[in-house]
C-alpha cells in the first residue's frame, strides 16, 4: 500500500484531491497525513514514512515547495507536485523530469501520475531530478540543465549544449554540441515553451534553434540559418522578422 502524504492549504483543492484518490485509488493507496503550511509539512515529512507526497508548489503566506524540501535532512519519497500556476517554480519542474499536476486536477492525469508512481516505484533518478530542481533556484541560466526522458531513463543536458530541437510527430530530436543526438517522446511546442527564455527559437514548425548557435542568415522568402553544426534550415517566411529581431538581441 502505498503511504501519501498530501501539503495542500486550499481547502477545496485537498478536498478534491483527498476525494479522488480516495474514490479511484484506495485499493493501492493511503493518504497517511495532511499539511496544510510548510511547518506542519517539514514536521510530517520528516516523523512519517511517507513513499508519495503531493506537494502544493505554493503555500500561505509566501513558503513554497522549494523552501519546504530544502529543510529536510533526505528526501527518500517521491513527489508530485500541484500548482494552479504556469510560473517560474512549475518551469523548474518540468526542466527537472518531475511529475506535476495542474489544478483544478483531472481524474485521468492524477491515475496517470499514480500508476507512473507504481511503475516505476523508487525511481532510480529522482536524486538526479531533485538536483537539478534545486539547482534551478541558484545557477544562472547557462548552468540550467534540461531532464530529457528517454527510453533508458533520464538524461540531463547543459541549456547551453543543445544546438537545435527537430519535431519528429510526438516526438522531438534533440542535436547537441558533442555530436549527439537524443529522442525524446515529447512534442517541439512543450520544449518550445521551456526554452523560448533561454534565447531560443523557433524558425518553423519542425525546427526549434538555439540562436548562439546560428553561424550565418542566407536571404531568401523566409531564409535559411546555418549552425556551427553545419545545418542549414529553412526559416518559415512568417517567422523571419521574428527572427531577425531576436538575433539582434543576442
Amino acid at each position: 500500500m502505498i503511504r501519501a502524504v498530501l501539503v495542500e492549504d486550499e481547502q477545496q483543492s485537498y478536498e478534491r484531491l483527498n476525494l479522488l484518490l480516495e474514490r479511484d485509488h484506495s485499493d493501492k493507496l493511503k493518504v497517511i497525513a495532511h499539511a496544510k503550511t510548510s511547518d506542519e509539512a517539514i514536521g510530517i515529512l520528516r516523523s512519517k514514512d511517507a513513499d508519495l507526497v503531493f506537494l502544493d508548489v505554493e503555500l500561505g503566506g509566501g513558503s513554497n515547495a522549494f523552501e519546504i524540501l530544502r529543510q529536510l535532512d533526505q528526501i527518500d519519497f517521491k513527489i508530485i507536485f500541484t500548482t494552479a500556476h504556469e510560473r517560474f517554480a512549475l518551469q523548474a519542474i518540468k526542466f527537472s523530469a518531475l511529475d506535476y499536476l495542474l489544478k483544478p486536477i483531472d481524474p485521468s492525469e492524477l491515475s496517470e501520475a499514480v500508476n507512473t508512481f507504481i511503475t516505476l516505484g523508487r525511481d532510480n533518478d529522482f536524486s538526479k531530478k531533485m538536483e537539478n530542481f534545486f539547482r534551478h533556484y541558484s545557477e544562472s541560466p547557462t548552468q540550467k540543465k534540461l531532464g530529457l526522458p528517454t527510453l533508458s531513463g533520464i538524461e540531463f543536458v547543459m541549456i547551453a549544449d543543445i544546438i537545435r530541437c527537430q519535431a519528429d510527430v510526438n516526438y522531438t530530436h534533440f542535436f547537441l554540441r558533442d555530436g549527439r543526438k537524443i529522442l525524446v517522446s515529447k512534442t517541439l511546442k512543450e520544449f518550445e515553451m521551456l526554452l523560448s527564455g533561454f534565447q531560443f527559437f523557433r524558425i518553423h514548425n519542425s525546427h526549434l534553434i538555439n540562436l548562439q548557435e546560428v553561424k550565418a542568415y542566407q536571404r531568401g522568402k523566409g531564409g535559411f540559418v546555418v549552425l556551427n553544426d553545419g545545418a542549414e534550415l529553412e526559416v518559415a517566411q512568417r517567422r523571419k522578422e521574428g527572427l531577425m529581431e531576436a538575433l539582434k538581441r543576442i
